[in-house]
């Protein structure tokens, strides 16, 4: 009997220790599924956090933009400014992806398939110019970007594109040289630029016109040749448009670019694509090729890809490389079918701006390779207005 009793007495012994094990157990799991969950609900609030402070970070560096003028103390000092400011360039370190004016018509235009198209491509080329421009309107409003520089010494640079080509006959020329006399044959040229960079007739007659500026040595062996704006014939500020009249009797330069004008026409994306520029591979996307002066340097060209079209500001974005110096440059726009004909021209930048928002990477991926010390890759934004 007694033996029972122990018998029993350690079998409840043993149960109670069981349930008491198993509900330690219990405790135990449920303390730390409580922790797991109170780390999960952290690392996901602090992620939220994060994207949000990123996001409105990103939003409010997108939406300032400026445009892209090169700002020289003045026009003695702007050849030594603008190979300083090219060598220390932040937007564009080394400028890798600007081809100059001479290894493209050298190394790639030779890819494409015809004479035609290559004298097509090659017009454009050629019939983008620098401007010098060495005064700032006082009629420029006080909200203007150029304001500041109102009654300053101060020149800036852009880019610009000869529109169109006139020759006259035994008409006054009103060029530097002839001042009014009548020339044998004279050659008169609209040049269309942003608006930011000719504001005006006053600005107009301050602005030098440099044609065929592709290398260094263009100023030394007279391939370039320079011209003097006269008026603003027309502008369309809301889309930072300027059209600029200039005249000259340059028998060479005159027949010249009265012969690359006649030469511009349709080129297709196949065409571009056919030149083997670095491209990212998506077919989906239209291209963007950019003739510019970045920094007042010698003719560059860039190709990139659109990324935005804003159909209600009238506004085209693309990762383009542009620097200052490139404002009033022709945006040539190919789609799958043939270029925009109407060409804007560049007006500014938004910066650098992470490729999430594309086709990279999309916000969680961008921030967990940011918190493991992973490089998020960046791609700049610039844009110009165009009608849709």
């Amino acid at each position: 009997m007694v033996v029972v009793v122990v018998v029993i007495v350690v079998v409840v012994v043993l149960v109670v220790i069981a349930v008491v094990v198993v509900i330690v157990v219990v405790v135990i799991v449920v303390v730390v599924v409580v922790i797991v969950v109170v780390v999960v609900v952290v690392i996901v609030v602090v992620v939220v956090v994060v994207i949000v402070v990123c996001s409105s970070s990103s939003s409010s560096k997108s939406s300032k933009s400026s445009h892209e003028c090169e700002i020289f103390s003045s026009r003695e000092h702007e050849r030594a400014e603008s190979h300083h400011n090219y060598k220390n360039c932040k937007k564009n370190p080394g400028h890798e992806n600007f081809i100059s004016a001479q290894d493209f018509e050298d190394n790639y235009l030779p890819r494409l398939q015809s004479d035609i198209q290559r004298e097509k491509l090659r017009s454009r080329i050629d019939l983008t110019v620098r401007l010098r421009v060495g005064c700032t309107s006082s009629e420029r409003p006080d909200d203007d970007d150029m304001a500041k520089f109102r009654g300053t010494d101060k020149s800036r640079l852009g880019t610009g594109f000869v529109y169109a080509v006139k020759a006259k006959y035994n008409k006054p020329c009103f060029c530097p040289n002839c001042n009014g006399q009548v020339a044998r044959k004279q050659w008169s040229c609209t040049i269309w630029t942003a608006n930011h960079v000719v504001y005006n007739t006053e600005e107009a007659k301050e602005t030098k016109i440099d044609f065929f500026y592709n290398d260094n040595s263009c100023r030394r062996d007279g391939r370039m040749k320079s011209v003097s704006g006269m008026a603003v014939v027309k502008s369309e500020p809301d889309k930072d448009f300027c059209w600029m009249s200039s005249v000259t009797c340059d028998e060479d330069l005159g027949e010249r670019i009265g012969e690359l004008d006649w030469q511009c026409g349709e080129l297709n994306r196949q065409d571009i694509t056919e030149l083997g520029l670095p491209l990212s591979g998506d077919n989906s996307c239209d291209l963007i090729l950019i003739v510019s002066h970045p920094h007042g340097q010698p003719k560059k060209v860039t190709v990139g890809e659109v990324r935005c079209r804003d159909g209600v500001k009238g506004r085209l974005e693309y990762n383009t490389p542009t620097c200052p110096g490139s404002s009033g440059a022709p945006v040539f726009g190919y789609d799958r079918s043939q270029f925009f004909i109407w060409s804007p021209v560049h007006t500014g930048s938004f910066g650098k701006t992470s490729t999430e928002n594309t086709h990279k990477l999309n916000e969680f991926q961008r921030v967990f390779k940011k918190m493991k010390g992973h490089k998020t890759e960046q791609e700049q934004i610039n844009y110009c207005f165009v009608s849709f």
